[in-house]
C-alpha cells in the first residue's frame, strides 16, 4: 500500500511537470498573450490620442499634457510595439 501511494505521488508529480508543455495550455497562453498585447496597444493609442487632443485643441504644450496624463520619458509608443506570429 505504501509503495502504491509513493508511486501515485511520483506519477502525479511527473504529470504536473508535463502539464507545462501541454500543447493546449501553450495555445491558450499564446491566445491570452495576443489579447493582452492588443489591449496594451489600444490603451497606449488612447493615451497618445488624449495627448494629441490636449496639444492641438486645448493649446497645451506637450510637456504639460504629458504631466497631466502621467506620461514619463519611459512611456514611449515604440516600447509597446511587438510582433507576434500567432
Amino acid at each position: 500500500m505504501v509503495e502504491l501511494q509513493k508511486e501515485k505521488k511520483d506519477k502525479t508529480a511527473e504529470l504536473d511537470s508535463l502539464k507545462e508543455n501541454d500543447p493546449q495550455a501553450l495555445a491558450d497562453l499564446e491566445k491570452e498573450l495576443k489579447l493582452v498585447t492588443e489591449a496594451a496597444h489600444r490603451w497606449t493609442d488612447n493615451i497618445f490620442t488624449c495627448k494629441s487632443y490636449l496639444t492641438k485643441k486645448r493649446s497645451m504644450c506637450s510637456k504639460e499634457a504629458c504631466k497631466l496624463l502621467g506620461i514619463t520619458s519611459a512611456f514611449d509608443c515604440k516600447f509597446f510595439i511587438y510582433k507576434f506570429d500567432l
